[in-house]
């Protein structure tokens, strides 16, 4: 069976408060059009570290559960947003 981002260890790592969040950001996730996806990664973003700088486990770890929920052709449209978003110096 395909291990889920949920059970990776840089996940586990997280705490359990944590793995809760991202688990909920995924489900929420499920069936958004990019611009959603970016907002809620930001309202998660917040969630996770209590309004603070999100370090690079946390986001990697966001970023993961967002694309995960995402159907092959929305992932494409994701990760393409992720890159400019890079680009800009956004994340």
């Amino acid at each position: 069976m395909k291990e889920t981002f949920l059970e990776r260890p840089e996940v586990q790592k997280l705490g359990a408060q944590k793995v809760a969040i991202l688990q909920e950001l995924a489900e929420k996730a499920k069936g958004k059009q990019p611009m959603e996806l970016l907002e809620l990664l930001q309202t998660y973003g917040e969630k996770l570290t209590g309004g603070n700088a999100i370090a690079p486990a946390e986001r990697t770890a966001l970023l993961a559960a967002m694309e995960e929920s995402l159907e092959k052709e929305e992932k494409a449209q994701f990760q393409n947003a992720i890159k400019m978003l890079k680009i800009m110096g956004k994340l």
